[in-house]
């Protein structure tokens, strides 16, 4: 499908590297092949030792009363909650769909709100404490009473028609997968970000890696759940459910509305070793799509290599020493694991010349253009 955005998520999510200031940084710097040093993965493990990662659960797929599930994590969000609600039951379509949304251990009112202002809505609250997106997001498909899921954030937004051109999609094309457009807001003018309509033989690399903006066939959510206790938990949607997809379909459509959230958990807390998840969410992850037997093509790859860049950029406010272990972990991930891959794509191959030669001081300098 040509013109899907390949680079889109580092535009959207601010970690684009300024292609031409890399491509002068590449020429004007001498490449430096540097020893990998061993036992990288044990270092950082004393500086952060992650949560217990498993993405593999046994979902219970009952009959489908529904056509949609839709299922909206919610944790202190008052203030945008009925907005999110009010777009999803003011859908005009033909399609039944049954709202879940789960209190992750909300301290306001939100939950007395919506249980007053929706009770005449097909929706079921639940309950937790707070335990994060990943539990909350499980505990709403751990049954499935849908053909189809979807996941909303709750300060987010359907667009009108959504489920309409979604579901229409998804039962005309049979599509295991089907992702709209969105728009990217929360002050100054919206940018929008769209696909192509067709088919898509390979989602991962060319749909977006976030959970949102798509449904899901119930059967493809039958063995996987989030990582309890991640940040960025998101990432099994590239490397878990697209490469178990037989049939993927994008809509021109823009069908959601993410709200950027300036104050993100990335951005005031830039230097907190919990940032190092974006690592070692990707890192489990690779090994699980081995475990599956997950066949790697050059799209995977270079997909791959994106969640790299994603993961440095999340790490940029980093000390040299976590920055380093880092960069060590991943020439290791690189030179054993994928060994017969080149990447294709000209930015992202000065990237990937640069972790495979381990070069410290070239990454630093890449760090800086994505700063920029």
């Amino acid at each position: 499908m040509d013109g899907l955005f390949r680079l889109r998520d580092f535009v959207v999510r601010h970690t684009y590297v300024n292609g031409a200031r890399l491509h002068k940084l590449d020429k004007k710097i001498e490449d430096r092949e540097r020893p990998m040093k061993t036992d990288a993965l044990e270092r950082l493990r004393k500086i952060y030792k992650p949560p217990v990662f498993s993405c593999d659960r046994t979902n219970v797929i009952g009959e489908a009363k529904y056509n949609l599930q839709i299922i909206i994590p919610m944790y202190n969000v008052q203030r945008y909650v009925i907005a999110c609600l009010d777009s999803i039951f003011s859908q005009n379509t033909k399609y039944t769909y049954k709202v879940i949304v789960v209190d992750d251990g909300s301290t306001d009112s939100a939950t007395a709100l919506i249980t007053d202002k929706y009770k005449d809505k097909n929706i079921s609250i639940l309950k937790q404490r707070n335990k994060g997106t990943a539990a909350a997001r499980n505990i709403g498909f751990a049954e499935i009473e849908a053909d189809y899921v979807m996941f909303v954030d709750a300060d987010d937004i359907l667009k009108p028609g959504a489920i309409e051109t979604l579901l229409s999609a998804a039962y005309e094309h049979n599509a295991c997968i089907v992702e709209g457009g969105y728009e990217n807001f929360s002050r100054g003018v919206p940018i929008s970000l769209v696909h192509n309509e067709g088919e898509v033989e390979e989602p991962c690399g060319l749909f977006w890696g976030f959970a949102w903006a798509k449904v899901f066939k119930a059967e493809l959510l039958s063995d996987v759940c989030f990582p309890d206790g991640y940040y960025y938990e998101d990432t099994i949607v590239s490397y878990i459910l697209y490469p178990k997809c037989s049939k993927a379909y994008a809509v021109r459509d823009v069908v959601y509305r993410y709200r950027r959230n300036p104050r993100g958990f990335s951005r005031i807390r830039g230097n907190d070793v919990k940032l190092l998840d974006s690592f070692w969410v990707f890192y489990y992850v690779l090994k699980v799509m081995g475990e599956r037997g997950v066949k790697i093509s050059q799209g995977i790859y270079e997909s791959i290599l994106r969640s790299m860049v994603n993961c440095c950029k999340r790490l940029l406010f980093m000390n040299d020493e976590i920055r380093k272990e880092v960069l060590n972990a991943f020439a290791e991930i690189l030179s054993t694991d994928f060994k017969g891959f080149k990447c294709e794509e000209s930015d992202l191959a000065i990237f990937e010349k640069t972790v495979r030669n381990n070069d410290y001081y070239k990454f630093k300098r890449i760090l800086v253009c994505m700063r920029e």
